[in-house]
């Protein structure tokens, strides 16, 4: 039922600050209570868009009926079914005293099934609105810049780092604690800035371009679909969560580069971003994000010793919490 409130909102919202139309009450004694509707005047009648019931649209219309009629008022209703299943409309339309236009909207899907609808503006304006929303995952119009400036600083301060180290395959752990590296006992002495150097510093150029290239998926698809700001927010926060998170709980001797703790949070906020659009998301979608996942946990395991796998965790956890705390506020 969460998915019905949230089709219905976004028509409410559509109709009353974008296409104006003009919220009426009526009476309806047959209901004992108020019943809604959103009307437009259009040339030499009035246009009533009414979201109805199945079990009750026809009471409903007969009320809006009465109201208009009593009035002396020429009119056209249009009734909006929020349904479950779009498969079964078609035979209990026909089978129904449903004369009026009738659009039928599929709670999951967002699909449109639409019986003796005349206004055809009208009808191209709710595909779109309810269509945005549903089409906005994987947007290809927005950018991904603040994608690509993470993984051209990653790759700038690496190659620094190997002019440094004189080897550009693999960096001397002594080169990448002077650089910054996370090791907690330098946390705790007031090295703070530990905590957001170390995911722009790796170990060796595998660990490098499993992290970018990591970054480079989930990263644009995150971006594309949040703001500029909440993205900002979300990686830095993400940084903090991990890698604080880390040194409370896995105080460790042992430090730790690499963009694990960014790729960890994005790849969080990526399950939520991709359970609120999995009706438009493929399946395989997901099948990706897991070996993402476990390319990852190989490289943190078998690769790579400076790979803090609490500090993984927490930032994952952090990124399921603030993209679904996000969708609540907007709620």
């Amino acid at each position: 039922m969460k998915r019905v409130r949230n089709i219905k909102n976004i028509l409410i919202s559509s109709f009353e600050n974008e296409i104006n139309l003009n919220k009426l009450s009526i009476y309806s004694e047959a209901h004992n209570r108020e019943i809604y509707l959103y009307v437009k005047e259009v040339k030499d009648y009035v246009l009533c868009i009414a979201f109805a019931s199945l079990n009750s649209y026809i009471s409903m219309n007969r009320c809006i009926d009465s109201y208009f009629s009593s009035k002396g008022i020429k009119y056209n209703i249009i009734n909006i079914f929020i349904v479950g299943d779009l498969s079964n409309v078609r035979d209990a339309y026909f089978q129904s005293e449903l004369y009026e236009e009738a659009i039928f909207i599929d709670q999951k899907s967002g699909e449109i099934e639409c019986f003796n609808v005349h206004s055809v503006g009208f009808l191209n304006i709710l595909r779109n609105v309810i269509e945005k929303p549903y089409s906005r995952f994987m947007s290809k119009g927005k950018s991904n810049h603040l994608t690509m400036f993470i993984i051209l600083i990653s790759i700038i301060v690496y190659f620094i780092m190997g002019n440094i180290n004189g080897d550009i395959v693999s960096i001397r752990d002594e080169v990448l604690l002077w650089a910054g590296g996370k090791m907690d006992p330098y946390i705790q002495s007031g090295e703070y800035m530990r905590i957001f150097i170390s995911p722009f510093l790796h170990k060796n150029f595998l660990q490098l371009l499993v992290g970018i290239i990591t970054l480079f998926f989930t990263g644009s698809i995150v971006e594309k679909n949040t703001s500029k700001i909440k993205y900002l927010i979300l990686i830095i926060l993400g940084i903090f969560f991990g890698n604080f998170s880390s040194y409370l709980l896995n105080f460790s001797k042992v430090f730790g580069v690499g963009l694990y703790v960014i790729n960890y949070t994005l790849i969080g906020a990526l399950f939520v971003l991709a359970f609120k659009y999995k009706s438009k998301v493929n399946k395989l979608f997901f099948v990706f994000i897991f070996l993402f996942i476990v390319l990852n946990l190989l490289n943190s395991i078998f690769l790579s010793n400076n790979i803090d796998n609490i500090g993984s965790l927490a930032s994952f956890i952090f990124g399921l919490i603030f993209m679904r705390g996000i969708d609540l506020i907007k709620k």
